[in-house]
């Protein structure tokens, strides 16, 4: 599937012991935390590259993740 958004960090599974904070793409459906194919799933500096640029990428979602196998940058901030 094919999703478009914007990149940001935020508090991710709050109260939970894999609360951490997060890179997600906030979609009109609300945000989905960002992991890559093999990547750490609590950091990944390809992702947090992506912070403030709005994207479009290819991937699945599962439990609210997204697990993204390409992007492309649309736009920056």
């Amino acid at each position: 599937m094919r999703f478009q958004g914007k990149v940001l960090r935020q508090r991710w599974a709050k109260g939970s012991k894999s609360d951490h904070e997060a890179v997600v793409l906030m979609t009109p459906e609300g945000p989905l935390k960002l992991r890559r194919p093999g990547g750490n799933p609590f950091v990944d500096p390809e992702l947090e590259q992506l912070v403030g640029q709005e994207i479009a990428g290819d991937g699945e979602v599962h439990q609210g993740q997204l697990l993204m196998k390409n992007w492309q940058i649309v736009s920056t901030a």
